[in-house]
C-alpha cells in the first residue's frame, strides 16, 4: 500500500533547497528583515508575470483581500457580490470592512460564479464584485467585466489559487480593477509560511494599498495619511518565493498534465470530471471530481493510504457566523450539492506515474467494489 499526501511539500523543497538556502543566509548576515531586496524582487517578478504595474506585497492572502476592499473604499453597509463556494476568507474580508456578504450561486459547469445571476443581485448598495477563480480556473471575464462596466462596479479577483491561470486575452490578476493572492504553503506559488500580494492594474489603488499594509503611512515615517494595518512580508518568506518562482510555469503545467491523467484514466466511471480547456486557464491548485458516493469513496481511499480533501464542505451561506444574512437550505442548490459531492484528489507536481497508476487504480476498486 503506497502513502500518497494531498501534496508533497519536501519533495518540492528539495528542488529549491540550495536556491532558498543561499537566499536565506544572505538576508539572516545583513539582517535586513521587512519589506527589502527580495520582497522588492518577488513584487517585479509577479508583476512582469500577471501584466499588472502594481503588486504589493502583504502578510497574508486574507490581508490581501482586505486591502483590496479597503483601498476601494468599501464601507458599513456596502454590498458585495461573491460566491457562496469558496474559502472562507472571500467572505469574511467583506464583513470585516464593514460591508455585508451578497452570495450569488456558481455555475454547474465549473462551479465559478454565474455572471447571470450577478447581474440580478445589483442593488443600489453594490459597491464590489468579488470573483473567484475557483481550484485555479479562470471565471467568465468577458461577461463578468461587462456587468462591471455596465453598472460602473470594480471588480476584485480572489486569485488564491489561480496564479498562471489564463486566457488569450490576459491572466489572473489582470482582468479586474484589483486582485488578491496568497502564498499559503499549499499554493501552486507556496512559501515556508503565510504571504500574499494585492496586484492592480490602477496606480491609484497600488499607491494606496501600499500605505494601508504600513499603518496607513505616506513617504514620511509616523505620519499617517489614513488608518492602514500592519501586513508586511518578511524579507525571509519573499526570499523563498524568489527562489521558487522560476519553477511556477512548469509545475503548474505538470499539473494540467496530471489532470489529463485523470480525465482519461477514469472518464468512463460515474463521476464528474472537471473540464481541462485547452487554453491555460485551469492551472488545478486541486483536481476535483463529483460524485454522490463522495464519502464512501474518501473512506475508501483513506483506507488506501491516499490522502483527499473535501473543497468545500460547507457553503458560506449555511454558516453559522453568517446566519445574519438570511440565506437558507435552498438559497444556492448548486453551491449545496457540490459541497456534499465534491472531492479533491492528489494533482501535486511532483506526483509519481507509479502514484498516479496507484490512485486510479484504488478509485476504480472502489466504483467495482460497490458495483458501480
Amino acid at each position: 500500500m503506497m502513502n500518497i499526501p494531498m501534496i508533497n511539500l519536501k519533495a518540492q523543497y528539495r528542488k529549491t533547497k540550495k536556491d532558498i538556502m543561499k537566499n536565506l543566509t544572505e538576508i539572516l548576515s545583513e539582517q535586513r528583515l521587512i519589506l527589502g531586496k527580495y520582497c522588492r524582487l518577488l513584487e517585479e517578478s509577479i508583476s512582469a508575470y500577471v501584466g499588472v504595474p502594481e503588486a504589493i506585497s502583504c502578510a497574508n492572502g486574507t490581508d490581501a483581500l482586505i486591502l483590496s476592499l479597503m483601498a476601494l473604499g468599501i464601507k458599513e453597509g456596502d454590498e458585495v457580490i461573491t460566491t457562496p463556494y469558496t474559502f472562507f476568507a472571500t467572505a469574511s474580508s467583506i464583513a470585516l470592512v464593514g460591508g455585508r456578504p451578497v452570495f450569488v450561486d456558481v455555475k454547474e459547469k465549473d462551479l465559478n460564479i454565474d455572471p447571470e445571476l450577478i447581474s440580478r443581485a445589483i442593488t443600489k448598495k453594490t459597491k464590489a464584485i468579488i470573483i473567484v477563480h475557483l481550484f485555479g480556473r479562470l471565471c467568465d471575464m468577458d461577461e463578468i467585466l461587462k456587468i462591471s462596466k455596465a453598472h460602473n462596479i470594480p471588480v476584485v479577483e480572489d486569485m488564491a489559487q489561480a496564479l498562471g491561470s489564463g486566457n488569450a486575452n490576459g491572466k489572473a490578476g489582470s482582468f479586474g480593477d484589483i486582485a488578491a493572492l496568497s502564498f499559503y504553503p499549499t499554493k501552486n506559488l507556496g512559501g515556508i509560511g503565510e504571504g500574499g500580494m494585492v496586484l492592480t492594474k490602477r496606480h491609484d489603488l497600488g499607491k494606496k494599498v501600499r500605505k494601508l499594509r504600513v499603518h496607513g503611512m505616506g513617504d514620511t515615517t509616523y505620519h499617517h495619511e489614513m488608518i492602514g494595518m500592519n501586513s508586511r512580508l518578511d524579507e525571509i518568506k519573499a526570499a523563498a518565493l524568489v527562489a521558487k518562482f522560476p519553477f511556477l510555469e512548469e509545475w503548474n503545467r505538470k499539473r494540467i498534465d496530471n489532470a489529463i491523467f485523470y480525465n482519461t484514466n477514469l472518464k468512463d466511471l460515474p463521476l464528474i470530471l472537471p473540464e481541462i480547456p485547452d487554453d491555460g486557464s485551469h492551472i488545478f491548485h486541486h483536481y476535483v471530481v463529483r460524485t454522490e458516493k463522495r464519502d464512501g469513496l474518501q473512506s475508501f481511499l483513506k483506507e488506501k493510504g491516499i490522502q483527499t480533501g473535501i473543497y468545500y464542505p460547507i457553503p458560506l451561506h449555511l454558516q453559522e457566523c453568517f446566519r445574519y444574512l438570511g440565506y437558507r437550505d435552498g438559497s444556492f442548490p448548486i453551491s449545496e450539492r457540490a459541497a456534499k459531492e465534491s472531492l479533491a484528489i492528489p494533482v501535486y507536481p511532483e506526483l509519481k506515474k507509479t502514484e498516479k497508476d496507484y490512485i486510479v487504480r484504488m478509485i476504480r476498486g472502489y466504483f467495482k467494489e460497490h458495483g458501480l
